[in-house]
């Protein structure tokens, strides 16, 4: 059976994402396609704006034949834990032969090179990088330059490049036998938010970013209508299953936007402004920043959107996902210490748990492969299944589950419909044939 991997956030599953997984089975004459899904919220600190057992079973019905859930707390973390933690979790299953990755650029052997040099890191590589963080760059920025001044190209840390060197650099690090394959992606770019048909594939940014103004523009409508708007933009933009999955969900679980939480947010700021530096990714300077703004602005700090809030925040040294990710993790409590604990598995090359979101038979196949081989404990079902889990990795979960009910809470407050909870949900089994 050759098995091929595909790290995803599909937020939500947009024509692209169908395209990779259709690629990723043809490419490597895959039998089975495994997805490590993000849960309800993202690398860049967002709220995803479906459930993800919605974005799962989706999955299933444009092409893959497995899902696991990605930690909470390496979905929410920067690119190299984020990549760090799905690759062990593969690992972990022992029977990954591939991990197909779109990419701005296809050229596995620069990625390759550049993921090289990150392990590395030559005095002359971390000498640039130094200067350019101490003269106030972002992280990512510092590391596109130092990256050019060594290797004497153009700088390749583009948005989805830049995970896909951090896979590579995970793969590389655990010694793991998993190949990388490059597949160069069409349409819009990561960050591009304007969108017409003729970009071809549009971005998971576009589509929320559009989502939410067309909603915006159609208020007038009774809650429980669709927009005609909105129902010829999915149609458009999304495959059939997905764009299915989301109207059926629509004004029960979809659309979740990031302005859904901010109250929450505000609350929890306003309750931890005094030790706000306890919280992982809250640094001294993002910290004091905020103590600063709250003590000259107070409550005004507040106004207006969540992302303008963000935009008062961000200065030219901390970038907003980085802030974001920040206020995820105040959200859940999730704090520095706990943060160790989950970064001890990385060192190890494992993963603290597997836990199976959605699988058509093709997946349950590959679940009776890899059952007595694997390294990691595989869930299916939460209750069952916690009792096996050590105290570490019960502490892992434990921010799983608190994210999870986070996010129902938002749904319920938004629609008015109570989500199962974590013990409730179970696997979505999806009994066709992958498309």
């Amino acid at each position: 059976m050759i098995t091929t991997a595909i790290i995803a956030e599909f937020n939500p599953l947009h024509s692209g994402h169908e395209y990779i997984i259709k690629e990723a089975r043809r490419i490597t004459c895959a039998d089975c396609i495994v997805v490590v899904l993000s849960g309800g919220f993202t690398q860049r600190g967002d709220i995803a704006i479906a459930p993800k057992h919605a974005r799962a079973a989706a999955a299933i019905d444009c092409g893959a034949d497995i899902v696991f859930e990605l930690p909470f707390v390496y979905a929410t973390s920067s690119a190299e834990f984020f990549a760090s933690g799905a690759i062990a979790l593969l690992n972990s299953l022992k029977k990954i032969d591939f991990l197909v990755f779109g990419t701005e650029s296809s050229d596995i052997s620069a990625l390759s090179a550049a993921a090289e040099l990150l392990i590395k890191e030559p005095p002359e590589f971390k000498a640039v990088l130094n200067s350019c963080l101490t003269s106030g760059m972002s992280f990512p920025a510092a590391l596109g330059q130092a990256y050019s001044a060594c290797s004497g190209t153009n700088a390749i840390f583009t948005p989805n490049n830049t995970l896909a060197i951090e896979y590579i650099k995970a793969i590389k690090k655990m010694s793991s036998d998993i190949q990388p394959v490059a597949v160069q992606r069409s349409g819009l770019g990561y960050n591009d938010i304007n969108y017409s048909k003729a970009d071809g594939h549009i971005s998971a940014s576009a589509f929320r970013t559009n989502t939410e103004n067309i909603i915006k523009s159609n208020l007038f409508l009774s809650n429980n209508s669709i927009p005609p708007e909105l129902e010829a933009f999915m149609s458009e933009t999304l495959p059939a299953a997905s764009a299915h999955s989301a109207l059926s969900g629509y004004n029960r679980i979809f659309p979740v936007f990031n302005d859904d939480m901010f109250t929450l947010i505000r609350y929890a700021i306003l309750m931890n402004r005094s030790h706000l530096k306890d919280f992982c990714d809250f640094t001294p300077a993002l910290s004091n920043r905020i103590q600063r703004l709250l003590d000259k602005e107070g409550t005004s700090l507040f106004s207006g959107s969540y992302e303008d809030f963000i935009l008062r925040i961000k200065t030219k040294e901390m970038t907003a996902a980085r802030i974001k990710r920040a206020m995820l993790h105040l959200l859940t409590g999730y704090t520095d210490e706990a943060c160790r604990t989950a970064v001890n598995y990385l060192r190890k090359g494992y993963s603290p748990y597997a836990r199976i979101l959605a699988l058509s038979p093709s997946g349950q196949t590959f679940i009776g492969a890899i059952k007595k081989g694997c390294d990691t404990i595989l869930i299916n079902s939460l209750g069952k299944s916690m009792p096996l889990l050590d105290e570490n990795a019960q502490s892992v979960m434990h921010y799983d589950i608190l994210a999870s009910d986070i996010y129902s809470s938002i749904v319920a407050d938004k629609f008015g419909y109570t989500m199962p909870d974590e013990y409730r949900s179970g696997v979505a089994r999806i009994t066709h044939s992958p498309a």
